[in-house]
């Protein structure tokens, strides 16, 4: 059975790039986020990235086919498509995944599902290690007051998920069928519906997300961290083997707690690569040039993380430290692991 390991890191699973970054400092990353397109055919209440405008952009094919080499080439070992806005509306997301795969890359996407028609199923899925479907309702009116969409949609994304089931199935797949709840106010009452129609479809996870506050976005939401861990309860009985229920308490219990380290340590080991082409260290900097370590339509990849402007962005952000970063970001538990390796404390020894 597949130990996902989403509520906490995996970094302590790369010790050559760990002790890398101890001896001098810096690595190149481990993973990467691409962002294909800032345009987007829902408008969640809850989207992070509300502020961006979701403008319509496309990244550039041949930059993105010679990054995908280059970060391969380089030592990175994951991508994820996902970013400012939906990846499969971009039209050459099939040859971008098959890309990646083939250069090395494991390769994965977070999407709405709504536009996973059969030839870009087919494009994409056998060259994915994971797919996740962000759903976060359980009927189709829930789902369209909170993804402010139609509610076919709904029945749409749940056709397609189930598609994606046969289709691993007859082919002979490996790719893990996920899906994602992120609880708001709008959505608490939805949550074992969405369980139990997935389980039934044959997905392989569903993952109860907490709700955290970007710094930056227009929308404002607030969960009782109390009626978010009632939940957990509600959905012990659809957890097995075959189905997953992946309950994110230790994310809810970092968001509460605050954040106790003083640098984002975890820089090295991640990037976000948005529409644009720009490279950053996280989805915080999105349209903030000062912190941009360099943009992909000028310069190669590799000669961006090794550039000058990249150790000025990171030098900037360490003097700023993380106190207005976002509680409970991807980086969070990388931070607290490798904030416990910069401060040794009596009896490490005894191992």
């Amino acid at each position: 059975m597949v130990e996902f390991n989403v509520d906490n890191h995996k970094l302590m699973l790369h010790p050559e790039r760990v002790a890398e970054w101890g001896e001098r400092g810096d690595c190149f990353p481990v993973y990467v986020e691409i962002g294909p397109t800032s345009a987007c055919n829902h408008r969640c209440v809850f989207c992070a990235l509300d502020f961006t405008g979701y403008e319509g952009k496309f990244i550039d094919r041949k930059v993105m086919i010679q990054t995908l080499e280059d970060m391969a080439q380089a030592g990175v070992k994951s991508t994820m498509f996902a970013g400012e806005g939906e990846p499969l509306l971009h039209k050459d997301i099939g040859l971008f995944t098959q890309t990646a795969k083939q250069s090395g890359l494991d390769v994965s996407m977070t999407t709405n599902g709504v536009p996973l028609v059969k030839k870009k199923m087919e494009e994409c899925l056998p060259h994915l290690s994971w797919i996740r479907f962000s759903i976060d309702s359980g009927s189709p009116e829930n789902y369209a007051e909170v993804h402010k969409t139609n509610p076919r949609d709904f029945e749409k994304v749940m056709a397609n998920i189930q598609g994606v089931v046969r289709y691993k199935e007859t082919q002979g797949l490996r790719t893990t069928i996920g899906t994602q709840f992120l609880v708001i106010p709008q959505n608490m009452g939805e949550v074992t519906k969405l369980a139990r129609r997935l389980k039934d479809i044959g997905a392989d996870n569903i993952q109860i997300k907490p709700y955290s506050q970007h710094p930056t976005s227009i929308n404002s939401l607030c969960v009782n961290p109390g009626e978010y861990n009632q939940l957990e309860e509600q959905l012990l009985d659809f957890d097995s083997p075959e189905f997953r229920v992946l309950f994110r308490r230790a994310t809810a219990e970092r968001i509460q707690s605050g954040i106790p380290y003083g640098q984002c340590h975890g820089l090295p080991f991640s990037a976000l690569i948005d529409t644009k082409g720009n490279v950053m260290p996280c989805n915080l900097f999105y349209d903030k040039p000062e912190f941009i370590y360099g943009n992909l339509n000028k310069q190669r990849f590799p000669e961006i993380w090794q550039g000058n402007q990249r150790k000025e962005v990171i030098q900037k952000l360490n003097e700023i430290g993380c106190e207005d970063c976002r509680a409970g970001c991807r980086l969070d538990p990388i931070n607290r692991y490798l904030d416990r390796l910069k401060n040794p404390q009596d009896h490490d020894n005894f191992v």
